[in-house]
């Protein structure tokens, strides 16, 4: 079996790729789109918690920005001028001039003019005008082709337009990438001559009709054409080289090969628009107060305006992230801004995507698996939690846009998997455990190994543990008197109430070997102090066995006395067998020596010795008395053996107490030679307990010594030579 943490560890990474493959294949390949539509929805969230937290305190503080100004042809300049359509062209021609006169950076026309041939003069007015002025960028659309209304692909450019002067070059591996129109509306070609620059305005909203990217550069007739807001700010920066960045995703704009702006940007060339605000976040002038000379020009001086309309009618109303209704003449200030103040919003490429998703899995397929199912569903809450303010704050901070949506995914489906796998897999493992130990531990500490299993090792292990061998004494002589119903009846009912006390001081019944128990406290899980444990069992299996045999004397059943052998030491715990039929047992020179300790009994006329590792462990808690230096079969290094007396923690009466001081004093004579001393105190323990076994050994060891003396280099060790 895999150690618990690697078992653990693979678990989690296994249920986190898993996850991670299939919310992939789900929002990249299959339904893209669809899942998109929720990221876009949190990117909008995002954008409008990060514009909120921005504004000051005092709304007073707010003031528009006025670098760029919009004229605004609004309801106010309809309602006073008339409709639009029927302006004379002289209003603009007064317009441009008043800008140009006030020191205008660069004007911007963001509407689309079509010649007027009822009225030439007032075309030719407005057209020298802008020609004049110098600075002014006007617009065209790009459209898609309309056979059905006989709007025919054009196959060039409008008839003396002067396009060489307009066109962008750019890189092979961008002009690819980029959509392309069927026709350019309108073909006003003076129109387009007697301007410094022109750009198109489309401006393509995402399916959800939010518009959130700008597309930089169209393709018409194997030509570029930059966006009438790109046409500005490159305007404004003296641009004239776009180089491409596709190992990067990045366009980059140089002025006299120095870079300007390095735009990160999707597979197709877009860039996330950096919304500054909602509606009139920029300065507004109403087009009606500039024509009738209400703003003073040199209020214009250095910069930026664009002509826009925020009217409904003129339909020219867009949602963005902010707002569902929002001047396309902002969004193009927005733009020009933007990249003025160098201001981009990074999209994860596919591969970043990838890499970061696996992150998220990763991490939270390792960090879920350490948790109970409560635990685990707080670390999962806690993870949406992390992901979602990691997202807002990468935004804010960063200007990256984090994906939201398929993180979570993830986050919730590893939970998913990995719970899905430890109850179908751990369950199983779980019936396995209990089933295995359900007859060898007690409920409790089968309960506590379901609870966590890693405390368990079952392929084997050296470990320190507790070992406790008992049999009955008496009990052949019993087997010869009963009839099998009648023993059976007896041995269950003794198995039966040893084993609950076994188990009751959580320890683990080994194995019956007929009359005889073998226990191990210590494994397969800790347990504390497995020795002192042992020994209050083995106590409380004397006295049990003591109220039994008060019971069976009353059915003139032969009395049943119990030894019992306790060692501690390293020993090996685990599955011992072959490989059709095993058990959860212990080997090792500890073990055996709880086994001789055990029959031991007989030589010192004891009930429980236990040995020496043992009483170091357990002494804090038991009374006990050396009974001996013991060399068992096998064996060259003698140990202590110690007869258990009682707990500590009870109460003890002061004969118990006088009989190990007694012998204790009569042993170390024993061990020094002083025969006729040692006697008289173990004299002094018989006294006090006649059918005391140790003292009346020793006695007699002590006769034959003064008879037989040991020789000179006597250790005091009696060597055990039967098993």
């Amino acid at each position: 079996m895999k150690h618990p943490l690697i078992r653990k560890l693979t678990i989690g990474i296994v249920s986190g790729l898993v996850s991670l493959l299939f919310v992939w294949v789900l929002t990249e390949w299959l339904f893209p789109e669809f899942f998109y539509r929720f990221e876009s929805a949190t990117y909008d969230l995002r954008t409008r918690m990060n514009w909120r937290l921005s504004l000051p305190d005092d709304p007073r503080q707010l003031k528009p920005i006025e670098d760029i100004v919009i004229i605004d042809v609004d309801e106010f300049s309809l309602q006073r001028l008339g409709k639009f359509h029927n302006w004379p062209r002289t209003y603009w021609a007064k317009a441009i001039r008043l800008l140009k006169q006030g020191g205008a950076r660069l004007i911007g026309l963001d509407f689309i003019f079509d010649p007027d041939p009822r009225h030439p003069d007032e075309d030719q007015a407005f057209l020298q005008a802008i020609a004049e002025a110098g600075n002014v960028v006007t617009a065209f659309y790009l459209a898609e082709a309309d056979s059905e209304n006989f709007l025919y692909a054009m196959p060039s450019e409008p008839a003396n337009f002067q396009y060489s002067r307009f066109v962008v070059d750019v890189p092979p591996e961008l002009f690819y990438r980029l959509p392309a129109g069927d026709r350019m509306d309108p073909t006003f070609s003076d129109f387009f001559n007697a301007s410094m620059g022109v750009g198109f305005v489309n401006i393509i909203p995402d399916p959800d009709g939010v518009t959130r990217w700008l597309q930089p550069f169209m393709r018409f007739n194997e030509h570029a054409y930059p966006a009438f807001s790109i046409k500005l700010a490159m305007q404004a920066a003296n641009v004239n080289t776009i180089q491409y960045l596709p190992t990067e995703n990045a366009i980059l704009f140089l002025s006299d090969e120095k870079p300007v702006w390095r735009i990160p940007t999707d597979s197709q060339g877009r860039f996330l628009i950096a919304y500054q605000g909602p509606y009139k976040t920029f300065r507004y002038v109403s087009f009606y107060n500039l024509l009738m000379e209400r703003i003073d020009p040199r209020f214009f001086e250095g910069k930026i305006v664009l002509f826009g309309s925020s009217a409904a009618g003129l339909f020219d109303l867009r949602a963005t992230p902010l707002q569902n209704r929002f001047p396309g003449v902002e969004i193009n200030a927005n733009v020009i801004y933007q990249m003025l103040t160098n201001t981009f919003i990074s999209p994860l490429t596919r591969w970043n995507r990838f890499v970061f998703y696996l992150l998220t899995a990763l991490i939270v397929g390792v960090l879920v698996v350490f948790f109970r199912p409560l635990g685990g569903i707080l670390a999962t809450t806690l993870a949406v939690l992390l992901a979602f303010f990691g997202a807002f704050y990468a935004l804010a901070q960063f200007h990256v846009w984090l994906p939201l949506v398929a993180p979570v995914l993830i986050i919730l489906l590893t939970f998913s998997a990995n719970y899905a796998y430890r109850f179908v897999i751990e369950e199983r493992d779980k019936r396995e455990i209990r089933r295995a130990f359900s007859h060898y531990l007690s409920p409790a500490v089968v309960d506590n190994l379901l609870k966590d299993p890693s405390k368990i090792k079952l392929g084997g292990e050296k470990k320190v543990c507790t070992v406790l061998f008992s049999d009955l004494a008496g009990f052949t002589t019993l087997s010869e008197k009963l009839d099998p119903e009648e023993l059976v009846r007896i041995l269950n009912r003794y198995l039966t109430e040893m084993t609950n006390i076994i188990f009751e001081n959580e320890g683990m019944l080994d194995k019956y070997e007929g009359d005889a128990i073998m226990a191990v406290f210590g494994a397969p899980i800790d347990i504390g102090n497995h020795a002192l444990k042992a020994c209050r069992a083995a106590l409380f299996m004397q006295r049990r066995l003591a109220e039994l045999r008060s019971e069976w004397e009353k059915r003139r059943w032969p009395a049943l006395h119990q030894r019992i052998g306790i060692n501690s030491g390293e020993m090996l715990v685990g599955n011992m067998g072959s490989e059709t039929r095993f058990d959860y047992t212990v080997m090792g020179d500890a073990v055996n020596l709880g086994a001789r300790l055990e029959s031991a009994n007989k030589l010192y006329g004891t009930s429980i010795l236990i040995g020496e590792e043992t009483y170091k462990l357990a002494k804090d808690g038991i009374y006990a008395r050396q009974v001996d230096l013991l060399r068992v079969k096998g064996k060259t290094q003698p140990v202590k053996v110690y007869e258990l007396v009682a707990l500590k923690d009870e109460a003890v009466s002061i004969e118990t107490q006088e009989v190990i001081q007694y012998f204790e004093r009569g042993y170390q004579h024993y061990l020094n030679r002083n025969w006729e001393w040692a006697m008289n105190q173990f004299r002094q323990v018989l006294q006090i307990k006649p059918d005391d076994g140790p003292a009346r050994l020793y006695m007699m060891r002590c006769q034959e010594f003064i008879k037989n003396p040991p020789p000179r280099n006597w250790d005091g060790v009696f060597t055990l030579k039967q098993k």
